[in-house]
């Protein structure tokens, strides 16, 4: 009896072994899986319905969605059951979606040369500053981000009014007769943009520069080369993989700015951003503030895109 048992135990083991050898090799992937299902399910099949939606007919401004969905009685958010290419067709025949598509390119390559700017000569003061300095500098950039973005561009707004610390300021050293018009509009959405930016920025090219290996700017400064030269020809082409990261986040930033063209901006200056809740709540036009969400994401695909393709080019050159 014993020995049965044993031989039913034993060949009642042999699937369970075969079954594990076969999933062996796929172990790895089954580690992805919780991964994957939180992609899928609240990021690729989100997007994926946003195309939708963007492929349906629009009834335009209709009137807060009143018929259903369906869009009966003159209403509705779409039209059920069409497919067709009339919202991205109207954004590029429209002025109106043309000027703010402009502005909003303009915009992000204004913020992003401004931030690269500043960002590069203070990593690099960061980079070169002693520990304990290094430290506090690291702080002061990091500080802004412990603070919730609204608070922040509200902060900001309250500074540049008509009768804020810096009006107040430039009155006071007679700078200014008169209070100087700092909010709502360029200028304070440009300020407002890259104070969000710049600590991802700084910090990304901080990064990019303690990898670099220090004896190689000694040895060129060995050879004669002077402290600017020495910048020129040494830090700053080993620094420009991670520089070009930066790039890459700012501009990206840029192009998707909401919160200080909302806030610190006028109806003149609106990006895109802004536009889509804009068709999607107030004109309740979903299929139209789909189709904008759309177009950026394909613009700031391009743009990676055309980042890893020059990456690439680059490497093969060398």
């Amino acid at each position: 009896m014993a020995q049965l048992q044993t031989t039913a135990g034993a060949n009642g083991a042999r699937p369970l072994a075969g079954l594990q050898e076969r999933i062996a090799p796929y172990g790895k992937y089954l580690l992805l899986a919780p991964l994957i299902f939180i992609i899928v399910c609240f990021f690729a099949g989100p997007l994926l319905w946003l195309l939708r939606v963007s492929l349906y007919q629009s009834r335009g401004s209709s009137g807060f969605g009143i018929g259903g969905a369906s869009g009966q009685e003159g209403g509705g958010y779409y039209v059920e059951g069409t497919w067709t290419l009339e919202n991205y067709i109207r954004f590029f025949q429209d002025d109106y979606f043309r000027s703010i598509f402009g502005f909003t390119v303009e915009f992000a390559i204004l913020v992003t040369i401004i931030t690269m700017l500043l960002a590069y000569p203070m990593a690099y003061y960061i980079y070169k500053a002693g520990p304990r300095l290094k430290v506090v500098l690291l702080i002061l950039v990091i500080l802004p981000k412990f603070s919730n973005m609204l608070v922040l561009v509200y902060g900001l707004q309250i500074l540049l009014a008509n009768r804020g610390l810096v009006n107040d300021t430039l009155m006071l050293l007679q700078v200014a007769d008169e209070p100087i018009k700092l909010v709502y509009n360029l200028f304070s959405m440009t300020v407002s943009k890259v104070l969000l930016i710049i600590p991802y920025t700084i910090l990304v090219i901080t990064a990019a520069l303690h990898t670099l290996d220090s004896t190689l700017r000694e040895a060129a400064r060995g050879l004669g080369a002077s402290p600017v030269r020495t910048f020129f020809q040494v830090t700053l082409p080993l620094s420009m993989p991670g520089t070009l990261v930066a790039l890459l986040i700012t501009i990206v930033w840029a192009l998707g700015a909401f919160v200080s063209p909302a806030l610190l901006g006028n109806p003149d200056l609106q990006t895109l951003a802004v536009e889509v809740p804009k068709q999607t709540f107030e004109n309740v036009n979903w299929a139209m503030g789909s189709a904008i969400a759309f177009i950026m994401l394909g613009m700031m695909t391009l743009i990676v895109l055309l980042y890893n393709w020059l990456l690439g080019a680059k490497m093969e050159w060398r």
